[in-house]
């Protein structure tokens, strides 16, 4: 039986992924898919969310007979991806990552990347909600491109968003690109064309990883799951069917 662990992204809910998981499972109906609440699962870090994550789907292994596991992670699921990858990789069969960091790899980075993640936790906990996804929307890395998803407010936990942003700060993150190195497990790396930032990194993973490949979607930012859903589901397609 597969199974297939879907991780969202910073302010986005599980059920981002269900149209996207319900086209998959049209295919294959035997297709199980399991949504996890990133904010109903809060750990004091990355590893330590990583290791909970990890006995949660090894307990979902032993009652399966033949099971195979792949995960799917986006931005920051997709960081969170990479550490159960690399805590846990006989657990997983296969995993698509998009548009996800590895850590950065000096201290300097490090404290400035927590810096501005904790003016983030600030303004979450103070401001108003619409000029926050404003500003949000007009980070570099989204490329201009509008938020497709609906983030309503009453979805939220402004206090969760707030230790979100602390606790899995890449200032706090390891650098992992040596360990994602020593992967054996198949992984996609999806990246949307335009986010230059993430393609490079995707091209360099993809020259130093020989189990990764680095695919590019076209016409793409960094939401590529929901800008080009079809060419992201025949990606999907490729690790998982």
């Amino acid at each position: 039986m597969k199974t297939l662990w879907c991780l969202h992204g910073n302010l986005q809910q599980p059920g981002v992924w269900r149209e996207l998981t319900q086209k998959l499972q049209d295919k294959d109906p035997e297709l199980q898919i399991q949504l996890i609440n990133l904010w109903e699962t809060l750990e004091a870090d990355c590893w330590a969310w990583a290791n909970a994550f990890c006995q949660t789907v090894q307990l979902d292994a032993a009652h399966q007979r033949e099971s195979q596991h792949y995960l799917l992670g986006y931005s920051l699921g997709g960081r969170l991806a990479w550490h159960a990858l690399i805590a846990k990789p006989e657990l997983w069969t296969g995993a698509v990552i998009v548009s996800a960091d590895v850590g950065v790899a000096t201290l300097q980075q490090k404290e400035q990347c927590l810096d501005r993640d904790r003016t983030w936790a600030n303004r979450f906990l103070a401001e108003p909600w619409n000029d926050l996804l404003a500003a949000w929307d007009a980070l570099p890395v989204f490329c201009g491109r509008p938020c497709s998803t609906p983030r309503l407010e009453a979805e939220f936990d402004r206090q969760k968003i707030a230790r979100t942003f602390e606790v899995y700060s890449k200032g706090h993150m390891d650098d992992l690109a040596s360990a994602i190195q020593g992967l054996s497990i198949p992984i996609a790396y999806v990246t949307g064309r335009d986010d230059q930032r993430y393609c490079q990194l995707g091209k360099t993973l993809d020259m130093r990883c020989s189990t990764l490949t680095h695919i590019q979607i076209d016409n793409a930012g960094h939401r590529v799951p929901w800008e080009q859903p079809e060419a992201f589901l025949r990606t999907l397609g490729l690790i998982i069917m």
